[in-house]
Order: structure tokens, then C-alpha cells, then sequence
């Protein structure tokens, strides 16, 4: 046996001498965020519902930030555009991933008044109104041809001065297939 190797089984045997010698999971402990948590003093808000909601229900394909990938239209600094109409404020319910949704009237009017405000919140209508649940409850019960109600709104926004240009809310002209 070659030196190099026979020290290298000393160590090996030296690191399981010592983790024997330790209390029971004192290893497994060093990384375990709890502990980390307390030895730090770090403090950890909890996650509020609505964001909870938006992680389960929308976050696998508008993302984290509320930017994803080009296909998916971007939340973050735009979706506020929506509520600076009528007709864009019911829109923003009545898209089908809203819409038919399985979350309850409270939680969708939840999270779609905390994502407008943490995605969107310089883009929200002046004055703007949170979602009700009774309002959701209304507005989802119809249904939409969500590429022609998206052009409608988008055209009612531009002509009402509410937005610059309809590139503000264009859609990627890449296709998915």
C-alpha cells in the first residue's frame, strides 16, 4: 500500500471517529435552517396568503418577479394598465386562468389586488379600487374571447389617453410550437 493512500484512510477514519464522538445529528444541525436562523438572529416573515396564492396558482408560468418567459405576457409593469379602464378591469378577472380558477372569490380578489400592487403599483389607475370578492364572483362567471377583449381594452386605453401606445401591453409575436 502506498503512503498516499494509507493516509488518506487515516483521515477518512479520523472524520468518522469524530462524528461518532458527537451527539447524535450535531452534524446534521450546523446547516439546518432553523438553527442557522437562530444562531444568526435572523427573523423570517411569514409568506402572506395572497403571495402564497399567486406562488400555487400563477408563479409556474408568470414567475417569481412577475416576468417569465417571452411566450407569457409579463405581469410586472403593466397589469396596473388594466384598471385604468372598465372594461380592463373586468378583463383582468374574466382571463381564463383567473376566471376558472379553483381558488375561492376572496382569494382570487386577494391575490389580484397584491399582485397589482407588487407588480404594477406606478401603472394602477388613479384612485384605484381593490378587487371585492363579490365583484370577482361576478366577473368570472363570464366568459371571453381573451385575445379580442385583450385588443379591445388595449384600443379603449390608447384612445381614452390612459396609455401612451398599445406597445405598453403588446403581446410577444413569438409562437409557441
Amino acid at each position: 500500500m502506498t503512503r498516499g493512500v494509507a493516509c488518506e484512510r487515516t483521515k477518512r477514519a479520523g472524520l468518522l471517529a469524530l462524528a461518532a464522538a458527537l451527539p447524535f445529528g450535531a452534524l446534521a444541525q450546523t446547516n439546518v435552517p432553523d438553527a442557522v436562523t437562530r444562531r444568526s438572529g435572523l427573523r423570517v416573515a411569514p409568506m402572506p396568503h395572497a403571495a402564497q396564492t399567486y406562488a400555487t396558482n400563477c408563479q409556474g408560468c408568470h414567475g417569481e418577479l412577475g416576468a417569465s418567459a417571452v411566450e407569457i405576457p409579463a405581469l410586472a409593469g403593466r397589469v396596473g394598465y388594466f384598471t385604468r379602464s372598465d372594461a380592463g378591469r373586468r378583463y383582468l378577472v374574466q382571463v381564463p386562468n383567473v376566471a376558472l380558477n379553483p381558488s375561492s372569490d376572496d382569494d382570487i380578489a386577494e391575490v389580484l389586488n397584491w399582485l397589482l400592487r407588487t407588480y404594477s403599483r406606478p401603472q394602477l389607475a388613479a384612485g384605484f379600487r381593490p378587487y371585492t370578492a363579490a365583484e370577482v364572483a361576478t366577473l368570472r362567471r363570464a366568459r371571453i374571447d381573451v385575445a379580442a377583449t385583450r385588443q379591445r381594452v388595449v384600443d379603449e386605453l390608447v384612445a381614452s389617453g390612459a396609455i401612451a401606445s398599445p406597445d405598453l401591453l403588446a403581446l410577444p409575436a413569438t409562437p409557441l410550437y
